[in-house]
């Protein structure tokens, strides 16, 4: 009979053993699963891959359309009176004071190239939100025919005023000079 209770202790020795075994196994290979991605990882960081889907990319197109087409105002010296207009610009998300003021400076015939936009930021000065308009020196030119220049500022101050609603005031810069609208 001490026979039999060896036997029957036998089994569950390998049950447990099998158990134990069975969990370092799992744990060893959870491991070489981590370290191959992990591998894989660094192998490939500089890699991204995207997929479009189809439909997204019709409706984004959709909405670009609309985005592109903005409101100007632009002085015609032959009739001297400042005319709204709408123009389309390059697709971006955000427009910005710039692409409203380019696209003055593209509609206005008495614009000559030389004549170039620099930039434009937003400053609270004496507590009213005002944009700063930086235009190249060539723009002393036209500040030489005070109606033409006095137009092409109106029609700037209009376009920033109707295109923002939180600027308050718009000065012009050339050359450090200034022209407030």
């Amino acid at each position: 009979m001490p026979k039999k209770e060896e036997s029957r202790e036998e089994p569950k020795k390998k049950k447990g053993f099998f158990s134990s075994t069975f969990f370092v196994i799992l744990l060893f290979l959870i491991t070489a699963a981590v370290v191959a991605i992990n591998r894989y990882d660094r192998e490939h960081r500089d890699e991204i891959h995207v997929t479009v889907d189809k439909n997204l990319v019709k409706e984004t197109v959709k909405d670009e359309e609309v985005q592109n087409k903005i409101s100007i105002f632009v002085y015609d010296p032959d009739t001297k009176t400042i005319s709204e207009r709408e123009i389309t610009v390059p697709r971006q998300i955000n427009l910005i004071e710039g692409d409203f003021i380019n696209g003055i400076i593209r509609n206005s015939n008495y614009i000559t190239e030389d004549m170039k936009f620099r930039s434009a930021y937003n400053l609270r000065i004496d507590n009213v939100n005002t944009t700063v308009v930086k235009l190249n020196a060539a723009f002393a030119n036209l500040k030489k025919n005070p109606e033409l220049f006095n137009g092409f500022s109106q029609a700037v101050t209009n376009t920033i005023l109707k295109n923002f609603p939180n600027i308050q005031s718009v000065i012009i810069q050339i050359d450090g000079e200034t022209n407030t609208q």
